[in-house]
């Protein structure tokens, strides 16, 4: 009896290893550089991180459907000291590997799951022939062709602005200057010069005035005999 177990259990074995091999239609080719990735700090890829792959990988399927996928559904095969490898994961209830359409979706839609596991990203673990998923890319709050059109208004507004004040500025100065021209020449009218003893008027800026200086030399008063 325990013979047959054996050999049961070998024949499954055998069976289940012919499904992993790289020709396969639903094979899928894994690459780690997990020394690039963490340098002096990489860590050694052995049975255990194998068995920690497998886990993931049958968590990764059980989110995406609703097969009860177990570590063992998940074959490794062709392994090189590289840490690169094949896999399927095999359906237990029909002795067939699981189409790889479906695996790649479920990769797809937990692959920060899967990067997070290993310490990795979507350049240092390579599922081959898969297209790494992307970020999506950020959106700006506010448009570009905005904050640069806005930038134009403003500066626009305040040159204009400055133009303005200028001008008043420059208005105001002209007319403050005939102005204070009139009220000199209103000083000069209002003054009177003593010369001699004799009151002497200024001369008229606008009109004109004779100066009393010379109107008293003329005056006969004043004409030494």
């Amino acid at each position: 009896m325990l013979g047959r177990l054996l050999l049961a259990s070998t024949w499954v074995t055998v069976a289940y290893a012919g499904l992993c091999r790289p020709e396969m239609q639903n094979a899928v080719k894994v690459r780690l550089s997990i020394k690039t990735a963490l340098g002096d700090k990489a860590y050694t890829w052995d049975t255990s991180e194998e068995f920690l792959f497998k886990a993931i990988m049958a968590f990764t399927m059980r989110k995406y459907s609703s097969q009860q996928i177990e570590t063992s559904s998940v074959l490794l095969c062709n392994e090189t000291d590289r840490v690169s490898f094949w896999f399927v994961i095999t359906n237990s209830s029909t002795n067939t590997t699981i189409p790889r359409s479906d695996v790649e979706t479920a990769i797809r839609q937990n692959r920060r799951r899967i990067n997070s596991a290993f310490l990795l990203d979507d350049n240092t673990l390579q599922f081959l022939e898969i297209p790494s998923t992307l970020a999506p890319p950020l959106e700006q709050p506010v448009p570009v062709w905005l904050i640069v059109f806005g930038v134009v208004i403003c500066t626009t507004v305040a040159g204009i602005v400055f133009l303005l004040i200028s001008g008043i500025q420059k208005c105001k100065g002209y007319t403050k200057k005939p102005e204070e021209t009139e009220v000199l020449e209103e000083k000069c009218e209002s003054a009177i010069t003593v010369e001699n003893g004799i009151p002497c008027d200024t001369l008229d800026l606008k009109a004109g005035q004779v100066n009393g200086v010379y109107a008293a030399a003329d005056d006969e008063r004043f004409t030494p005999l």
